[in-house]
């Protein structure tokens, strides 16, 4: 009995957590949120674009790259590193284990 309450007690939860998601994206979308982020880079492509048109018109000379806006984020933090390290750090001692393990196997077989 007790183990079927925790099964109907974890869909209950689950169906929770999807509904809870449910009106959030709902909300968003409603009150133009996505809309808004769409608009606002249109808005700086717009502005770019004259600017380009301005620049030719007056015979500067325009490299491309001065009027695209990169939108690259940093989203690194100190997990991310510590997590990128430690991988590192596993890889390379694998890779040199089984290097020298190799190396040990080839003595034994190959003179």
């Amino acid at each position: 009995m007790e183990e079927e309450n925790n099964k109907s007690n974890f869909f209950v939860k689950l169906l929770l957590f999807i509904f809870i998601g449910f009106i959030i994206m709902y909300i968003s979308k409603e009150t133009g949120y996505y809309e808004y982020k769409a608009y606002n880079k249109t808005r700086l492509t717009k502005e770019a674009i004259k600017e380009f048109e301005k620049d030719i018109n007056n015979g500067k000379n325009v490299l491309l790259k001065d009027y695209i806006i990169e939108g690259k984020n940093d989203y690194s933090n100190v997990f991310s590193r510590v997590g990128a390290n430690v991988g590192s750090f596993i890889e390379n001692a694998m890779n040199d284990g089984i290097k020298n393990t190799l190396k040990f196997l080839s003595a034994l077989f190959y003179k």
